[in-house]
């Protein structure tokens, strides 16, 4: 539960420090005077819109902070986080808000993300603001209602997950239909692509070399005509030099033991000899390549090459890398049947697995519905509602298409007197029975998700007279349960409280400041009959208000 709030330059407040108790504790003040700004201090220290508005005039920065005593479990997980404080027990979650936008957050002095923050202090306490009544108008927030009764939150949540993946396959889904729609009209021409590449059947490399053997093909006469001279004088019947050499070296060996310097001349001309007889076979090896390659062939294929580059929009050495993207291409389009087969498989097993989860839910809800029907219309009989029913409505919407929060729809039916009609809410009830609606529905839901900490801000607002004991009266029963907090204009409802603090605001030198005081019992009894008197305020009411609070506390 809340133990302290300390506040320091948040909006009309220089500095405050308030002590909370177990029960029921209600926070007065005339109009403007600041009462609902200890509820905007604590939504900030609880990970609420930082809004640069809420600090001080005159002043940087404004602080939050406020004290807890924990549960076991919440206890455990910041131990988990490595967030606790010295005293295990307690949680301090803290707020820093900066005019040059530098906002921090802080669990136990570790900083932390506001993410975090956030989802420590949603188990910690519920803040009911002064627009509960309007909200109730709200589908979806009756939906969330019963919801928060019904404690569903997990089969909720995992409804939400499964229309979650449900989606994701069907968009899959679509697009691959759409990829094969797209594959069709495109499937001709991709082939027609294809067979112009596979007829050319490049590999890397291949351009360039056909290129090269083009150059070459032109000056094949040439090559070929000096390669014949060439070979002739090394290969040829007459004059050939290879033999001549070689008889020569013959000759030489002849005469070689009477002159034995000749042998280094002998072994020139026999490796000399070598040399001429390798190139004879390499001119041999060339003039018959020569005698395959095809000019005029050559030549029509790298028009083809070209043409096809020109079509492509590609470098005719990358052709090669084109026909393997337009294969790949085809090859995905040809497989996009199977895919779509095992994706519609897909899809509908995902959505027979929401549709379990959501009809689940759907009989949860309904069932949740007729309790929170009863509840509601038992608390509201008790306050000043003596002929009013109350229906929680719930139906399932099978002809609509999966949703994330399921296949219902919640409406919520009133008639305040006898012999009326169920109707909708927002025709039914007027503004005052809206508010005592707003009220049961909160306390009835509050109650049912359990956090320690329960807070209404001017809940109360449009209810007066022998209503407003009433109001008092559930607020004190639900504070048997879970510690509650109000900020009420009621003078019954105050005096029902355990504890009470006032709002002041008064004039300054530095300005307008408020400032929250706790009140004792003769300073109770003076608020109590300045709100049932107004202005001012006499013996007599003063009187009336002591009578109220020891009424109250019998």
């Amino acid at each position: 539960m809340l133990l302290e709030l300390a506040v320091k330059n948040v909006a009309l407040n220089a500095e405050a420090r308030m002590e909370f108790q177990p029960g029921l504790t209600c926070i007065t003040g005339e109009t403007g005077a600041g009462k609902s700004l200890t509820v905007d201090a604590l939504g900030l220290a609880l990970g609420g819109r930082a809004d640069a508005a809420l600090i001080k005039e005159g002043a940087e920065r404004a602080e939050a902070a406020a004290l807890f005593a924990i549960s076991p479990e919440l206890k455990a997980r910041l131990k988990e986080l490595d967030l606790s404080a010295e005293n295990e027990d307690e949680l301090i979650l803290r707020r820093v808000l900066s005019r040059d936008g530098k906002n921090k957050a802080y669990i136990n002095g570790h900083l932390s993300t506001i993410t975090l923050l956030k989802e420590i202090a949603g188990s910690l306490v519920s803040i009911h603001g002064q627009h509960a009544s309007y909200k109730l108008l709200d589908p979806d927030y009756q939906l969330s209602l019963i919801d928060g009764f019904g404690g569903y939150a997990e089969l909720a949540a995992e409804v939400s997950e499964r229309y979650r993946v449900y989606a994701r396959l069907r968009s899959e889904l679509t697009a691959l239909s759409q990829a094969q729609k797209e594959g069709a009209l495109r499937y001709k021409s991709l082939r027609y692509d294809l067979e112009i590449l596979t007829k050319l059947n490049l590999k890397e490399g291949d351009y360039e070399e056909l290129s090269e053997r083009f150059d070459k093909s032109m000056h094949a006469a040439k090559i070929a005509a000096a390669a014949a001279l060439a070979q002739g004088v090394l290969d040829s019947d007459e004059h050939n030099v290879i033999e001549i050499l070689s008889a020569r070296a013959d000759d030489l060996s002849e005469v070689l033991q009477f002159e034995p310097r000749l042998q280094p001349i002998i072994d020139a001309l026999n490796a000399a000899l070598t040399e001429l007889d390798s190139a004879r076979t390499d001119l041999s090896a060339l003039s018959e390549s020569f005698s395959v390659d095809d000019s005029a062939g050559l030549n029509e294929k790298l028009a083809l090459c070209h043409d096809a580059a020109r079509r492509f929009g590609v470098e005719p050495r990358d052709l090669y890398k084109l026909q393997a993207d337009l294969e790949h291409e085809l090859t995905d389009f040809l497989s996009l049947r199977q895919k779509i087969e095992d994706s519609t498989a897909q899809v509908k097993a995902a959505r027979a697995q929401y549709e379990e989860a959501a009809a689940k839910l759907s009989e949860a809800r309904v069932k949740a519905a007729q309790d929170l029907s009863v509840k509601v219309q038992d608390l509201i009989r008790t306050l000043a509602m003596p002929d009013g029913r109350f229906v929680v409505k719930v139906t399932v919407q099978e002809g609509i298409k999966p949703r994330a929060q399921g296949r219902d729809e919640a409406e919520f039916l009133f008639s305040a007197n006898l012999g009326q009609d169920l109707k909708s809410l927002g025709t039914a009830a007027s503004g005052g029975e809206l508010s005592r609606l707003a009220l049961a529905l909160e306390a009835i839901t509050a109650s049912a998700r359990s956090t320690p900490t329960i807070i209404f801000d001017e809940v109360d607002t449009g209810i007066s007279g022998r209503t407003a004991s009433a109001v008092g009266a559930v607020l004190k029963q639900l504070s048997r349960s879970v510690q509650v907090l109000t900020v009420t204009h009621l003078p019954q409802v105050a005096a029902a409280a355990d504890a009470q603090f006032l709002a002041v605001k008064e004039n300054t030198p530095q300005g307008a400041v408020s400032r929250i005081e706790p009140l004792d019992r003769r300073g109770r009894i003076e608020e109590l009959a300045r709100m049932m008197g107004g202005a001012v305020v006499t013996e007599a009411t003063r009187q009336s208000a002591a009578a109220l609070l020891d009424k109250t506390h019998d």
